[in-house]
């Protein structure tokens, strides 16, 4: 499912703060606990992809 609202994160490939939409989204979660949810995105200047944290209330 593709995401459409965009998200401030650190991109990890510059170190720069940007505001990027994520191409994939998926909650990692243990049996029986709350789950994290990561996204997938790619970094503009570089080309290359990377994951980060998402925020608890952020909707696809």
């Amino acid at each position: 499912m593709t995401c459409r609202n965009e998200v401030k994160i650190r991109d990890t490939t510059t170190g720069k703060e940007v505001k990027l939409v994520p191409e994939k989204m998926w909650v990692l979660a243990p049996r029986g606990r709350k789950g994290v949810k990561i996204g997938l995105f790619k970094s503009p200047e570089t080309g290359k992809y990377f994951r980060a944290k998402l925020p608890d209330d952020y909707e696809c």
